[in-house]
């Protein structure tokens, strides 16, 4: 990996992340985890629910078991909530499983900020990853390398891009483009670098201006061209639960599904759902 990326990935910690106050371990437990691409959004919504209810504590793991991780754990209750960016499949569904979509991001491709070129064709990027466009000089950038990152072929994100962009479809990258495991590696990796890479929205706003969404055919990854559909490159993020949900599971889903949890998904880059 080119050292200017390599320098900044960072190692996840395996352990999960206790998102409430100290001396909270007699209080009910909701245990998350799944997707890695949900877990800085379930987080703020953890904390801002634990805020008003002090009698529960959520545990969302920091540690990417990704959606197939995240049903399993549901479906075999290791998990109270699993967390899923893509729908259940066949086998899934005999399963009892009752998921509820919570918010919709764009996928995008990411670049440092101060990178110059900001949008970018379907054929274009479909080159970079083939490694047939190395340079921005070509694409009416700076005259600089260009350092293309991309995901693993079961990763959502990847899956999304090959069924939505048809020049990535049955597209070989290249050998220079190299593999990010996760969604956080990916934001750390763009954020202090020079490279490009898929990511999502939620996470490109999570990153304060650090990166920016690169328009893809003159049509940006905004808020409004998100749910007006203008914007095709979607995911929708799922929280994922062993039959229907109550109590303290269900209050939470419904905490997050109401005014105040749409609130905290729009403030992180994310898109509020009915």
């Amino acid at each position: 990996m080119n050292k200017h990326c390599l320098a900044f990935i960072i190692t996840l910690p395996l352990l999960c992340l206790l998102v409430a106050p100290a001396g909270a371990a007699e209080k009910g437990k909701i245990r998350v985890a799944g997707s890695g691409g949900m877990i800085p959004l379930v987080t703020e919504l953890a904390k801002h629910f634990m805020a008003e209810r002090p009698d529960v504590l959520i545990e969302v793991s920091q540690k990417s078991i990704q959606s197939s991780g995240g049903i399993e754990g549901a479906a075999g209750g290791s998990l109270e909530i699993g967390m899923s960016n893509r729908p259940l499949k066949d086998d899934e569904q005999k399963l009892g499983l009752v998921t509820a979509e919570i918010a919709r991001v764009g996928v995008v491709l990411g670049a440092n900020k101060n990178l110059t070129v900001r949008n970018i064709t379907s054929d274009a990027l479909c080159s970079i990853y083939e490694g047939k466009i190395t340079n921005w000089e070509e694409l009416g950038g700076h005259k600089e390398k260009i350092i293309a990152l991309s995901k693993p072929e079961k990763d959502s994100i990847k899956e999304t891009i090959r069924k939505v962009i048809p020049c990535f479809k049955n597209l070989r990258e290249a050998a220079t483009v190299k593999i990010i495991p996760t969604s956080p590696e990916m934001t750390t990796a763009l954020a202090n670098s020079r490279c490009v890479g898929f990511t999502d929205s939620a996470f490109v706003g999570a990153s304060h201006g650090a990166i920016h969404a690169v328009a893809l055919d003159g049509v940006e990854a905004t808020a409004e061209n998100i749910r007006s559909g203008k914007y095709k490159l979607l995911q929708a993020f799922r929280l994922v639960t062993k039959g229907k949900p109550d109590g303290k599971v269900k209050d939470f889903i419904d905490y997050v599904k109401g005014p105040k949890g749409k609130q905290v998904i729009e403030k992180n880059g994310a898109i509020s759902v009915k």
